[in-house]
């Protein structure tokens, strides 16, 4: 993952969708290779193919010819653009860029969400979803509060890992640890930890609360030592948040200006479901592009 092929980049028309280049775009210029942009229309049926063969084709040739003319006017506005190349297939949105991810040997899919939800606005039972669910390779989502405030691309100096202590959290590492080096970055671990009273709301005496607070932040602590000590050839540090989760990550994604977030996710039950809960849905809400991994199933 990430070691080789171009970048590639769905787009359906629509400046949302267009909103992913600028990062796309990043990546791929720190990475050394170029973007493919692919656009899917729904294609003729097969009613009409069948009955009006000419006019199927017809129909096919001036869409194939609108949507390639479309996918140059964006190339035409983008750096590098001799080296973008451009895809135009019919078919189902999700099984054709998945094909296409395929076919080019693409390293990542870039993407942009919507919606007051994140992830699960955009991303379950849509296009995105099925990406997320059966794509091979992780994808970089963009999300809402980057695309309506049109910020530029920050430059790739500070890359985020969220773990939570567990095995699918730690899949990330070696992606993120491989990006890091290849561009420069520093790796940035980040262990959240609520509070005693937020953990144990009814259950933990006051008396042991303070007790139990340091030997939570104890415990984080060396666990974010043993994955330092993991990652090899690049400049790492690592922070423990405390409090809620998801608020405290977003916080902190502001306070040290992180540029990427990287963490993993699995699709068990056909949902999108982040490592570490509904994290990732609310880190989409943040001001750093997500790269979501799709960890090895065991």
């Amino acid at each position: 993952m990430l070691d080789q092929g171009p970048i590639l980049v769905p787009l359906d028309g629509s400046e949302l969708a267009e909103g992913a280049l600028p990062y796309a775009g990043l990546l791929a210029s720190k990475l050394h290779t170029h973007l493919v942009l692919v656009t899917v229309w729904e294609g003729t049926d097969t009613d009409l193919a069948s009955t009006f063969p000419s006019l199927s084709l017809e129909v096919t040739e001036s869409a194939q010819t609108y949507f390639t003319d479309y996918l140059n006017g964006v190339k035409a506005k983008l750096p590098d653009a001799d080296r973008i190349h451009v895809l135009v297939r019919p078919g189902d949105a999700s099984d054709e860029i998945l094909k296409a991810a395929e076919e080019t040997g693409a390293r990542a899919i870039a993407i942009a969400t919507h919606g007051r939800s994140g992830i699960s606005r955009w991303l379950y039972g849509s296009t995105a979803g099925r990406l997320l669910r059966h794509a091979h390779v992780p994808v970089l989502a963009v999300g809402p509060k980057l695309l309506e405030k049109q910020r530029p691309a920050a430059d790739m100096k500070k890359i985020m890992v969220p773990l939570d202590g567990s095995t699918l959290s730690e899949q990330a590492l070696p992606i993120a640890a491989r990006l890091a080096k290849e561009v420069g970055a520093t790796l940035t671990l980040v262990r959240g930890v609520r509070w005693a009273v937020q953990a144990y709301p009814y259950t933990l005496p006051d008396a042991y609360v303070p007790q139990v607070d340091e030997e939570l932040e104890k415990g984080a602590k060396e666990y974010l030592r043993g994955q330092e000590q993991a990652v090899k050839d690049v400049k790492v540090d690592a922070f423990v948040v405390r409090g809620a989760i998801a608020d405290g990550l977003l916080d902190f994604v502001d306070q040290q200006q992180i540029d990427l977030v990287v963490m993993t996710t699995h699709a068990r039950s056909g949902l999108a479901r982040a490592a570490l809960g509904s994290t990732a849905d609310r880190l989409l809400q943040g001001n750093a592009p997500v790269l979501l991994i799709r960890p090895d199933e065991k």
